[in-house]
């Protein structure tokens, strides 16, 4: 798309990218300032989730220099890395490694909202032609949205990644003609992934595969859409192959426990969402009022309203997606409902929930409208006013009214936000001298991780099994159950366990370890296996130093695909002579 703006862009590429994040980021840690007064406090609502899974990686590799394999510390242990909304495996995270959690959680949150901010700049400046100040508004609107700061305010630390949608979807419009773009989105799919983005990922695939379907207009434009989807898919499966292998696996053994699902917006609740500032928290639908937040107020809507009108003239696509997005997430009101049709019959919708998070991808749409009608709505003025006063007021009215809306909601999130930054500061127990379940002066929840302290308690949604039998208290983590078998030593460290073990007796004797089972156990000697969803290995007879680990399935041939796809995708950035062009037209900033 050519762009509209008569504005000169600044050169070169990355000077404009490196001010766009700077001045993002002044505005997030504006809006996210709760995040520094506070600290160390952790974030409220599933904040000390995430909070202990991030110290349960951290440790894992500072105490035990271990890769972030398995968690101890929650349901008697559970799968770390391939756990699907694990997020410890990330690069930023451990780019993060050095600092405490709460610094990791906050510079986290921020950080991704940055990237919102950029995402959602680029995608209005070079793709919808729009101005500099109507791609700031609309940057504000999508990045500081009640929506999402409610979301990440409220501890769902993993929806944070929904703040890549704009940087996607711009990604993903450019790599028709650009082969860079096309291994830099599949580089952000890749990174989506190791971020445990499960609802991101599937909701903003889905916007890309509706946005996909209004440029199939002819055969050799759908040539160059597949060609880059291939090159997308090959760069995210091979580079993401270290998470993804690993968690397909745990997907096709074990399924999320989910009720039925029958939750419908109507149009009382659509008002209410987008108008209301306060709302009662339970109100007779399936979930909570968090789950619907989309303050945006008159003004914004009322300015999206006409950027959509004006829309349809010259940019059908926004308009497609947004109705397919809307119809999303309006739910089951229908027995033909699109989502009541993924939900019942399209993974991984199967296992999800709360069509009403669909909001955060249709604001995008909303902040994109209004950027089109704080440029367009004034020019539409003067041609009917001619050059008179009023209509050049106009800019300046429209304008206004945009920036004054936008700070609103700006204003409005930060409320949001300040009550549920409020969980509990961490402190610093001494540890325990052998890892180990409950036991006496248990630390609180989030520093149990520190304290070298397991629970058998769950918060953890993914638990293929737990360990019924399991002991607590400071006990050997390994117990032989058979007779002539003698235990003489157990070390344990988060993802392993040590026993020097002599076994006198003509069959294999069965060892109990202190842990649940699943599919990833491994034993130097013996076969793993599950004994009540506890793990148990059958050692043979004579004297071993066995060894058992938590290696999950796929890890291996992940991290050598993850290897080969990071040398492909660098080799296939920087070799400039390729057999395709890329796009001629010149963007703005």
């Amino acid at each position: 798309m050519v762009n509209r703006s008569r504005e000169r862009p600044l050169k070169p590429s990355w000077l404009r990218v490196a001010c766009v994040a700077g001045l993002g980021l002044v505005l997030t840690l504006w809006v996210w300032s709760v995040v520094i007064a506070r600290y160390p406090a952790s974030g409220g609502g599933d904040g000390p989730f995430f909070f202990r899974l991030l110290e349960a990686g951290k440790i894992s590799v500072t105490r035990w220099h271990e890769l972030p394999l398995w968690n101890p510390y929650e349901c008697g242990g559970v799968p770390l890395w391939d756990n699907p909304q694990s997020i410890v495996a990330s690069p930023l995270a451990f780019l993060l490694l050095p600092f405490d959690t709460s610094i990791t959680l906050g510079a986290w949150v921020m950080i991704h909202v940055v990237a919102g901010f950029v995402g959602t700049w680029l995608l209005c400046r070079g793709e919808l032609g729009t101005s500099r100040l109507g791609a700031f508004a609309a940057a504000c609107l999508f990045a500081f949205s009640a929506s999402h700061s409610n979301h990440m305010g409220g501890g769902h630390t993993a929806f944070a990644a929904f703040e890549y949608a704009p940087l996607a979807l711009f990604l993903w419009r450019r790599a028709e003609g650009d082969r860079r773009m096309a291994i830099g989105l599949g580089l952000l799919v890749a990174n989506m992934l190791f971020e445990g983005a499960v609802y991101a990922l599937a909701f903003v695939g889905l916007m890309l595969a509706v946005e996909t379907l209004t440029r199939l207009a002819s055969l050799p434009r759908a040539i160059k859409i597949a060609r880059a989807g291939v090159i997308v898919g090959l760069v995210a499966g091979t580079v993401g192959a270290a998470r993804l292998l690993p968690v397909l696996d745990q997907l096709a053994h074990f399924k999320r426990p989910l009720g039925a699902e029958v939750d419908f917006i109507d149009l009382k609740l659509l008002k209410d969402m987008y108008l209301a500032r306060t709302h009662a928290l339970r109100f007779g639908h399936e979930y909570v009022w968090g789950e619907y937040v989309s303050y945006t107020g008159p003004i914004v809507l009322s300015l999206a309203a006409v950027g959509m009108l004006f829309s349809l003239r010259d940019r059908r696509w926004t308009v497609v997606v947004a109705i397919a997005l809307l119809l999303f997430m309006l739910g089951h009101f229908a027995s033909w409902a699109p989502w009541s049709l993924l939900k019942g019959h399209v993974p991984p919708f199967i296992s999800m929930r709360v069509p009403a998070r669909f909001r955060l991808l249709l604001i995008l749409f909303i902040a994109c409208w209004v950027a089109i009608a704080i440029d367009r709505l004034p020019r539409a003025i003067e041609r009917v006013a001619g050059g008179s006063q009023l209509a050049r007021a106009s800019r300046v009215v429209v304008l206004a009214l945009a920036l004054f809306a936008t700070g609103d909601v700006a204003g409005h999130s930060m409320d949001i936000i300040d009550p549920q930054w409020n969980g509990a500061a961490p402190t610093k127990p001494t540890p325990s001298t052998r890892l180990h379940l409950g036991g006496a002066n248990l630390a609180q929840f989030i520093d149990q991780p520190r304290q070298n302290r397991g629970r058998l308690d769950c918060w953890e949604e993914w638990v293929p099994h737990t360990g019924s039998a399991l002991w607590l208290g400071d006990e050997p983590q390994a117990k032989a159950t058979t007779a002539g078998a003698t235990v003489y030593s157990v070390t344990r460290t988060q993802s392993s366990f040590v026993v020097d073990v002599d076994v006198d007796a003509a069959a294999p004797a069965t060892l109990l370890f202190n842990t649940s089972w699943a599919r990833g156990w491994r034993a130097s000697v013996g076969a793993p296996r599950e004994q009540a969803g506890q793990l148990a290995v059958d050692v043979p007879a004579g004297h071993h130093q066995l060894r058992v680990g938590y290696w999950p399935v796929g890890l291996t041939l992940g991290l050598v695909l993850t290897a080969l796809g990071l040398v492909g995708s660098a080799l296939g950035l920087a070799y400039r002579r390729w057999p395709w062009p890329r796009a001629g037209a010149k963007r703005a900033d």
